[in-house]
């Protein structure tokens, strides 16, 4: 069998279509933006509930077929490009995005959405259960990493549904899950400096089986002995990134942006 343009997996559950929908929350006030709208199975259903719906599809022939199927409703826009490429704020009204994300490119495509996130009220999203198990992780445990950190900073996070990969075509290799993240209106925890709180995330989960001590050597003149033990920030660098909140990778961001003043 051909694959289809780019690897895309499309939805054919219309069960599973209208579920998420209804736990998205569309009311017919508000302006939608759909992803990776494919053969329109979501298109569909959301142009019945949504003041407008524009629809971003990188693929000519799907474009086409879009085009055709729903000439009819003027509430629909379609833009033909890459949304790892959009510019976003280009929206004329703030969105809610549901969205069965591509999922070769479905991590990037969430990352900008953050980006833009003053754009959209929420984000309901379907991607591989294994991404969704690293979105919703809680410290201490294996799928927690800066994936977890970088979204959880951001955005509250509500795991939805789980989508077997019984409702696609052509059939995935593994299960989905339905997400929905809300952009928080104040930061969640005080940070003096972004680039210096991601630096000091992404760091921490560099060789996640290693101890802090190992994989902050950047700013290893920082380290401080306490009779034997070694610490940053009063945090103890025994311990692996997996441990740490996000609060605590504030702690030590602040502390070694304000040793850099």
């Amino acid at each position: 069998m051909k694959k289809p343009p780019l690897g895309q997996n499309y939805l054919i559950n219309e069960d599973i279509a209208r579920e998420i929908i209804f736990q998205a929350g569309i009311s017919n006030d508000q302006h939608v933006l759909e992803i990776g709208p494919g053969k329109g199975i979501l298109t569909a259903l959301l142009l019945k509930k949504a003041k407008s719906l524009t629809a971003i599809e990188i693929d000519s022939g799907l474009c086409l077929a879009l085009t055709d199927s729903f000439k009819a409703y003027e509430n629909f826009h379609l833009i033909q490009t890459d949304a790892l490429k959009y510019n976003y704020n280009a929206l004329e009204n703030q969105c809610q995005v549901v969205s069965n994300l591509p999922y070769y490119a479905a991590t990037h495509i969430l990352k900008r959405l953050i980006h833009y996130r003053e754009y959209f009220t929420n984000i309901t999203v379907m991607l591989q259960k294994e991404v969704v198990d690293r979105l919703v992780a809680i410290p201490g445990t294996r799928d927690y990493g800066s994936l977890s950190v970088f979204i959880q900073f951001y955005c509250e996070v509500e795991r939805l549904i789980e989508v077997s990969k019984e409702a696609f075509s052509p059939k995935p290799k593994i299960d989905s899950s339905v997400i929905k993240l809300t952009p928080l209106t104040t930061s969640r925890v005080k940070v003096d400096n972004l680039k210096t709180f991601f630096a000091v995330v992404n760091a921490s989960f560099l060789h996640k089986r290693k101890m802090l001590k190992n994989n902050l050597t950047e700013w290893g003149n920082l380290f401080q002995n306490q009779n034997g033990t070694i610490k940053l920030a009063g945090i103890n660098l025994n311990r692996r990134g997996e441990t740490l909140s996000i609060e605590d990778f504030a702690i030590l961001s602040n502390y070694i942006h304000s040793c850099d003043d």
